[in-house]
């Protein structure tokens, strides 16, 4: 509780700081540096009412039900007011046959509105969730999201597609015409600078070549995009990346930024993310970050 009430409290005395200087203008990027759409920033359940409870707008509560036809009896609701970004995994075959409909319908029709949903994320040539062969493969993995996308028709969920690594890689895999394009982006080792530097310019390359695939595979100029996972494994990276990545959601109509945390993935483990909490000044960013990009009532 006191860590909290002190991270709040530095919140409007560095208000003035962040805006005169302390975030990168998105000049940087070739756009006016004032917001033009509302981001829900949120993280995975483990963190959420941490950083709920810091940063009041911060909404956004990605979910996995990681067992393979696994499925909750009606959309999951741990926080009233959440807006859940919710992973699936539905058996291809099963699935395809309609085998799976009354208890997927079931779910998706109890959803409030602000849903989304995936199957099987990551499901990319790199395979990096170790699917086996029968959903890792580009002819499932479309149908997959083809029968998804169909399933929630005329409800409130909005159905679209995870990525992880470059989009631009994974064409085959995508399916045209989806409600949103999203990406599990993290500071990887090659979008680092020279001894583990933080690097904006490489940052903007993989966010901008994504961007061209789901334009491609979308055949729309501006697809709705997502950020589901982020993190960077240095803490003191964490304030730039969240910087960077929301201003540029917010100028390609990016509305969802999901942070990731992990008590086992953080760079003492060779890994990705990292516990919750970080450092005071990375909770005090997202407080800011969420007010500047005005996601939602608290």
């Amino acid at each position: 509780m006191r860590h909290a009430e002190a991270v709040l409290a530095t919140v409007t005395s560095r208000r003035q700081a962040l805006t005169a200087g302390g975030l990168v203008a998105a000049g940087a990027i070739g756009r006016a540096s004032a917001p033009t759409n509302r981001i829900i920033f949120g993280s995975t359940l483990n963190a959420y009412a941490h950083l709920h409870a810091a940063a009041p707008r911060a909404i956004g509560l990605r979910m996995y039900f990681d067992g393979e036809n696994v499925f909750p009896a009606a959309w999951p609701n741990p926080y009233p007011g959440a807006w859940i970004t919710l992973s699936l995994r539905p058996n291809p075959d099963d699935l395809l046959s309609g085998k799976l409909d009354a208890q997927l319908k079931a779910v998706i029709a109890s959803a409030p509105a602000h849903s989304e949903l995936t199957f099987w994320h990551e499901n990319t040539t790199g395979n990096p969730l170790h699917y086996p062969r029968y959903v890792n493969n580009a002819r499932a993995a479309v149908r997959l999201q083809h029968y998804g996308h169909k399933l929630c028709r005329g409800t409130q969920v909005r159905f679209g597609v995870i990525t992880c690594g470059p989009a631009g890689q994974q064409m085959g895999w995508l399916a045209p015409g989806l409600d949103w394009y999203g990406d599990d982006l993290y500071e990887f080792p090659r979008l680092r600078g020279p001894d583990d530097t933080i690097s904006h310019g490489r940052l903007l390359h993989r966010l901008n070549s994504n961007l061209d695939a789901w334009r491609r595979v979308s055949g729309r100029r501006w697809p709705a995009v997502r950020i589901c996972e982020t993190n960077s494994p240095f803490d003191s990276h964490r304030r730039r990346w969240f910087t960077w990545i929301a201003q540029w959601l917010a100028v390609h109509n990016g509305h969802r930024m999901l942070t990731y945390w992990n008590p086992h993935h953080g760079a003492a483990h060779g890994g990705l993310s990292g516990p919750w909490p970080p450092g005071e000044a990375v909770i005090a960013r997202l407080h800011w970050l969420s007010e500047q990009y005005k996601g939602a009532a608290a």
